[in-house]
């Protein structure tokens, strides 16, 4: 009996519905609204892979970066200036990386804890995100400060809205 239950447990494995995706580069984005100074902008240049099966959470695997230089606000001076070391020091760190630790289900949707680093800086944010079969959705809150990015003397008055939109192939 054991036999055969080792067996099951193995195989289970290769009948699993979890499906490997790659990001949409040239489509996806990430919008954000830094809420204290009224600034929003979009970061593009997102890549990476994503493991999803709706049904096996504990597997689900989300991993990608995005080009700083993408940085744009509609201010050609200001994001010149973002470049700069005081802010993202695009020169010695070139991207922001993301790496899930784990996803859970909500009501509605899910809720998924990762690893965000921007500027070396590592830290553990939370994403709720919908899934509808071609594309992922999702919205968190970050905050300047904590990544080294601005000088508000106030961490709340360094809140960033993020929103992403990234649709895979």
């Amino acid at each position: 009996m054991k036999f055969v239950f080792t067996i099951l447990i193995f195989t289970a494995g290769f009948f699993s519905k979890a499906q490997t995706f790659t990001i949409d580069s040239e489509k996806a984005v990430a919008r954000f609204n830094y809420l204290k100074e009224e600034t929003t902008g979009t970061v593009k240049g997102i890549t990476g892979t994503i493991t999803f099966d709706s049904t096996a959470l504990s597997s689900a695997i989300f991993e990608g970066t995005a080009d700083v230089k993408t940085v744009t606000t509609g201010n050609d001076q200001r994001d010149e200036h973002l470049m700069q070391e005081e802010y993202f020091h695009a020169a010695k760190y070139p991207v922001m990386t993301f790496k899930s630790t784990s996803v859970i289900q909500t009501e509605d949707g899910f809720k998924m804890t990762g690893t965000l680093t921007i500027k070396g800086v590592e830290k553990s944010v939370d994403f709720k995100f919908t899934f509808n079969g071609t594309s992922f959705e999702g919205k968190t809150s970050i905050y300047a400060n904590d990544f080294g990015l601005t000088r508000a003397k106030n961490r709340d008055d360094s809140k960033i809205s993020v929103k992403v939109f990234i649709p895979v192939i």
